[in-house]
């Protein structure tokens, strides 16, 4: 049976096993090979450190340049069919029909991180 102490229990057992679900993220390199916008800023061509932090659905995505910050952008996660072979970017047009990063996908991981 469960009384107020077991029921505090429990939740804070299910809270626990949620917390890798609900926190990840990473660090993953990509390259880019000309100048392109993601979520309305430019970024220039370049070897990128991209680091990304996941809270539920929101993400947190930081873009680096030779160890500088050029950009820190919300995202959401959302959940693919299956895991991603390799570290990839996808690439559209935006709203003025520019370049643009439209999302992340990350080597044996099956999330994304899209972008408005």
């Amino acid at each position: 049976m469960f009384n107020r102490r077991n029921s505090i229990l429990f939740v804070l057992f299910l809270i626990l096993l949620a917390a890798p679900i609900l926190a990840a993220g990473g660090t993953v390199n990509y390259s880019i090979s000309k100048p392109m916008f993601v979520a309305g800023t430019e970024i220039a061509a370049g070897e990128y450190e991209v680091k990304w932090e996941a809270t539920g659905s929101d993400a947190k995505v930081t873009f680096k340049l030779h160890g500088r910050v050029v950009t820190t952008i919300q995202g959401k996660i959302e959940k693919l069919a299956k895991k991603s072979a390799y570290n990839s970017l996808t690439v559209g047009k935006d709203s003025a029909g520019k370049d643009a990063i439209k999302g992340l996908l990350f080597s044996d991981k099956d999330v994304t991180v899209v972008f408005p």
